[in-house]
């Protein structure tokens, strides 16, 4: 009798143990056939980026283990809810573990998320090294008005939101070159971007109202009276790069906002022709920060109609997108070169202008490595 007693416990006792497992397996099988059954998606907005297609199976990348690594990576981008996974697994780093970093992404204060960069990941050497090919650029047009505008990272800017014990590379050091290089042709902003507004919590850029600011401070550099550009806030729910990387669901929604009363004549980007500096279409879109230029071209023309006789070369990465607007009364025409795509001669395009601006966020200079185009 004691024996059936024992048996049946048992029995009872392994099935508590097995089901778990049972379970386990069945959502891993569900979601392999859902994941195998559902198609392929192309983009993610959340993340915005593209997601790795299946690979094509050849023997050449099974034995070089280019096939498995690729089928690696094919098999995590399209599992099945894979924004619903990322979302729990970013949320059990924060909450249970208490994580104050996810994906190279800072978690600071007041919902703000900063990009990771440390005095391991900064890169002095190719800094310096792209400081040398824009001097060199300048030197070749020196009888241009030339400028750089080298905007500082919102980390630099706001470290009272960063988190405890965050290390972010020697920022100071870098502006003390620039100064030492270039003198009255390099723009400072730093005095005017100290405030949270100037750039998205969400975002790496800055924001409209951090681009205006800036503009006024090239004002003075130019010497021309600042416009009373107007801002009009037309979105309250962007969430931006640095929420694609950190992908809680708790994120913060920033605002987003444009100079309504900028016209121009015509847009030419890459020969996409528009008569709006605005993109208002990105709106329905998850990067609403779109809205600047429709995003990065390799080559955009503004023809603004100012009739000023002066012309515009802008060197430049996307945090020139929502500043160029505010130049528009400025320059008959604004030519911006974005030398990761840009395949022309960029001194042939300079010798048609009668000013150039350089325009990066610090780190995203350091990593172009395509300095080198402009010589």
């Amino acid at each position: 009798m004691n024996e059936n007693k024992n048996g049946r416990r048992l029995e009872k006792a392994t099935r508590r143990e097995v089901l778990p497992l049972v379970v386990i397996f069945g959502i891993l099988a569900v979601l392999s056939i859902a994941s195998l059954v559902m198609p392929d998606r192309q983009f993610s907005p959340n993340e915005n980026r593209y997601l790795e297609q299946r690979p094509e199976f050849t023997l050449k990348a099974l034995f070089s283990g280019k096939y498995t690594a690729d089928a690696e990576e094919y098999t995590a981008d399209q599992i099945v809810l894979r924004d619903f996974w990322m979302e729990a697994a970013s949320t059990v780093q924060q909450s249970a573990m208490g994580k104050l970093e996810i994906n190279n992404t800072w978690l600071g204060e007041d919902g703000h998320y900063f990009a990771k960069v440390t005095p391991d990941t900064f890169d002095k050497a190719q800094y310096k090294k792209n400081l040398q090919q824009v001097e060199k650029f300048f030197a070749t047009n020196a009888d241009k008005n030339c400028h750089i505008l080298m905007a500082p990272t919102p980390a630099y800017m706001l470290p009272q939101l960063l988190p405890k014990n965050a290390q972010l590379f020697d920022a100071d050091s870098c502006y003390d070159t620039l100064q030492s290089v270039f003198g009255e042709q390099f723009i400072d902003t730093r005095a005017v971007l100290g405030d949270s507004s100037c750039y998205y919590r969400t975002d790496h850029h800055w924001t409209t109202e951090g681009a205006l600011a800036a503009y006024g401070v090239w004002c003075d550099a130019m010497g021309v009276a600042a416009k009373d550009w107007q801002l009009e806030q037309v979105s309250d729910t962007f969430r931006g790069t640095l929420y694609s990387q950190v992908m809680l669901p708790n994120s913060a929604y920033d605002t987003l906002s444009i100079a309504p009363d900028v016209k121009v004549v015509s847009v030419n980007s890459d020969g996409e022709l528009s008569d709006n500096i605005y993109s208002m279409e990105a709106l329905e879109e998850k990067d609403h920060y779109k809205i600047f230029m429709g995003g990065n071209y390799a080559k955009v023309v503004i023809e603004t109609g100012a009739d000023t006789g002066r012309s515009l070369l802008l060197v430049k990465d996307s945090f020139a997108n929502s500043f160029v607007p505010f130049l528009t009364e400025d320059y008959d025409t604004i030519t911006l070169v974005d030398l990761r795509h840009c395949r022309e001669e960029v001194q042939t395009i300079a010798d048609g202008c009668t000013d150039i601006l350089v325009l990066y966020e610090l780190t995203n200079f350091t990593a172009d490595n395509n300095l080198f185009k402009l010589n």
